[in-house]
């Protein structure tokens, strides 16, 4: 039914015509098929079809399609893409409410992109389904939306080119290392500078980050894509003679979490004694919570070798203090969510000083990320943070 109202609706017909699909992924029904049986099983995918339902009512013309299990597709024709964001955040805010109620891990995810007349639906779904990917690599029940501007480098790529392009990338060892400093505020001078990957097609057309290393995790490549992307950082510190400065390095939640490439970056880190003591790991609130043994047992690892661990993206998954206190991170830095407008934000202003005293008493050192105008960061500096860093500070340069 999906197909045929695409290409009766949108594919062939006259006149301009233009709107959104939504691909909504219900990612819990196995768990509770499991855990609860099929009937709530099918429970849950009958409440995500009404909550779908709910948000899409107010949108004329809109439609609700099951695509199999549990994906739906929404069409939400003559909607512009700053209109799709609002559809977003409602069916988010229902999800959320949704999982608290029932006390599960996640409900279900969404990808968005824009279609306009003649558009092939092949291509279509090949970028909605990379918006999904990118969705699944963020908060709980989080969205994206998949804009023009990223489509070039990622449309017709169906997991089959993702494999080869990542592939040819490994074989290649084809990494581009940016880096982009943390200012330190305050009394602080425990700031570093955070090294950061850059990834080129054979065109030498840069890929989207976040969409390349959502689909490298989904494809089972983060663990090789991690190691080379730290075997070139150490070789650009030492050829550049940069041991006089401090350096992040982002690591996925699949590596942290893998036995193998934790041996392996010990052994590292103890050949490069000298190194280790300057190298700062980031990893996410929600990839250290998805295993929370495995993410102590990496975080034990990196104090012992005499490195340090930031929890970046921090805010987004609300972690208990006791959680947080296991861990025993160096560093936080806040998501950029809460920094974005912040000087009329008083919510996220007590937010974020709660979260500062809190982490100051437990040791931890307090960074915003995202900040991009002198007003942010003269909030950001009342609250007492120890770092910043954004666009308004530094803008990625090549290491």
């Amino acid at each position: 039914m999906f197909v045929e109202y695409y290409e009766r609706h949108i594919e062939h017909v006259q006149g301009d015509c233009f709107g959104c699909i939504a691909l909504v992924r219900g990612t819990e029904l196995q768990h509770i098929n499991q855990r609860s049986g099929y009937q709530q099983g099918d429970e849950y995918i009958r409440s995500i079809a009404e909550m779908l339902s709910a948000v899409v009512g107010s949108y004329r013309g809109s439609s609700v399609f099951r695509l199999n299990s549990s994906d739906f597709a929404v069409v939400l024709p003559n909607i512009p893409l700053k209109e799709a964001e609002r559809f977003a955040n409602n069916v988010q805010s229902k999800l959320n409410q949704y999982q608290k109620i029932h006390d599960l891990t996640s409900v279900a995810y969404t990808g968005i992109v824009s279609y306009e007349q003649n558009k092939p639906l092949g291509e279509l779904l090949a970028n909605v389904d990379v918006a999904m990917n990118i969705a699944q690599s963020k908060q709980n029940n989080a969205w994206h939306i998949q804009r023009q501007e990223d489509m070039s480098a990622s449309s017709n790529q169906g997991s089959q080119n993702w494999r080869k392009m990542i592939n040819d990338l490994l074989d290649k060892q084809s990494v581009t290392l940016v880096i982009q400093a943390i200012m330190p505020l305050g009394k602080s001078n425990n700031a570093y500078s955070e090294i950061q990957a850059r990834f080129r097609d054979e065109e030498e057309h840069i890929l989207p980050t976040s969409s390349f290393m959502a689909m490298a995790d989904q494809l089972g490549k983060s663990v090789e894509l991690d190691q080379m992307i730290i075997e070139h950082a150490f070789r650009a510190m030492k050829s550049k003679n940069l041991n006089a400065q401090y350096f992040g390095l982002n690591v996925s939640a699949a590596s942290a979490h893998d036995d193998k490439f934790v041996i392996w970056l010990e052994r590292r880190l103890m050949k490069e004694g000298e190194l280790a003591a300057r190298l700062i790991f980031e990893i996410s609130e929600l990839g250290l919570q998805q295993n929370i043994g495995a993410s102590k047992r990496f975080i034990t690892m990196l104090h012992r070798a005499g490195a340090r661990i930031t929890v970046e993206k921090f805010g987004v998954g609300l972690t208990s203090f006791k959680f947080f206190r296991e861990l025993k991170p160096d560093f936080i830095k806040m998501d950029a969510s809460y920094t974005r407008g912040l000087e009329d934000d008083k919510n996220n202003q007590y937010f974020m000083r709660l979260m500062v005293d809190l982490a100051h008493r437990i040791g931890v050192k307090v960074f915003a990320e995202g900040v991009e105008s002198q007003e942010e960061k003269h909030i950001i500096e009342q609250l007492c943070l120890d770092g910043a860093q954004g666009y308004y500070i530094e803008k990625p340069r090549e290491l």
